[in-house]
């Protein structure tokens, strides 16, 4: 009974300097990940807002780097034009949203709580 209490506390902990799960079942593989192939990619106004968001208490709420990265490549697979961001939190995704999109894309923005309904056009 008491190792189990021991591996679901060491499970919960897992992945918790960045903030987010993986399925990837090594921390310090996912951390070489993010090291060697993940950060160095980021383009640097993300990386400040990932920094400054790491330090905020809901920082869990935020996309994580690799997400954005994968966001990405989905968008430029799929050539897309226009997005829709619902729910905006300190906009890491948008941010990552609108450097992939050209430059003749349609970002609309929606933000409930706080009442932001923004529509940018570049």
């Amino acid at each position: 009974m008491a190792q189990t209490a021991v591996a679901t506390e060491n499970q919960a902990g897992r992945h918790q300097e960045v903030g987010h799960k993986s399925l990837l079942q090594s921390d310090d593989l996912y951390q070489y990940i993010l090291e060697t192939s993940v950060y160095p990619r980021e383009p640097e106004p993300m990386k400040e807002l990932r920094e400054i968001t790491a330090n905020h208490p809901w920082n869990i709420m935020t996309t994580s780097a690799d997400e954005g990265q994968f966001l990405n490549m989905l968008l430029k697979l799929i050539n897309a034009k226009n997005t829709m961001e619902i729910g905006v939190y300190t906009g890491y995704s948008l941010l990552a949203t609108t450097l992939t999109l050209p430059d003749d894309d349609k970002v609309i923005i929606i933000r409930y709580r706080n009442t932001i309904f923004i529509l940018i056009i570049k």
